[in-house]
């Protein structure tokens, strides 16, 4: 198969879904079965069953009921599951998701994972079972830079506007925007490239 679509690695792990002793998931999207696509080199191709893998960083296609196949990033520009935008942002094989993009600036999210240990109840003489841990990171590129982390915070997001500030509290007071929630920091930032 890998000689005849160079996307596809000839690294084939077995699809894990909720691993045995491990209750949750390491992918980004809960179900296999949405409609993707993937853009390389002018290019575009449809595939169901795309998904992320946070723990491993990497790009999957689900084959088959227990199979998936890991994809080569570095061939990739970018993919779409679901409506959701996913690209490279800079040299780093890194997927991040797109939240808001102009031709200054890319609004990014980074998904992780990693696994917790289940706590032992010595008492009971039990062990709870280790479970996946989803996490989210947000970034600002500037083409030319690497990604900048942010908080969804009142002050680390002021970090990034130079100016206009005081017009920014005005809209954020106006429109009661909660700068600790994902779609109204979204919303600021169209604001902000708006003036």
């Amino acid at each position: 198969m890998h000689n005849y679509n160079p996307l596809i690695s000839s690294n084939i792990n077995n699809f894990l879904g909720a691993q045995k002793n491990i209750q949750g998931s390491r992918f980004v999207f809960e179900k296999f079965n949405e409609q993707g696509k993937i853009y390389t080199n002018n290019q575009v191709y449809s595939a169901n069953g795309l998904n992320i893998d946070a723990l491993n960083n990497d790009l999957v296609l689900k084959i088959g009921k227990d199979s998936i196949l890991v994809l080569e990033k570095n061939r990739i520009d970018s993919i779409r599951i679901d409506n959701q935008l996913f690209k490279r942002a800079g040299a780093m094989e890194l997927f991040y998701e797109v939240l808001f993009e102009n031709n200054k600036v890319s609004l990014l999210k980074m998904y992780n994972c990693h696994i917790k240990q289940g706590k032992t109840n010595v008492m009971m003489g039990k062990t709870e079972n280790d479970s996946y841990v989803l996490t989210e990171k947000y970034y600002l590129y500037e083409e030319g830079k690497s990604p900048s982390a942010f908080r969804l915070n009142k002050k680390s997001l002021f970090q990034f506007f130079n100016n206009k500030k005081t017009q920014l509290k005005a809209h954020i007071k106006k429109n009661n925007l909660k700068l600790n929630q994902e779609e109204d920091v979204i919303r600021l930032f169209n604001y902000y490239y708006s003036i």
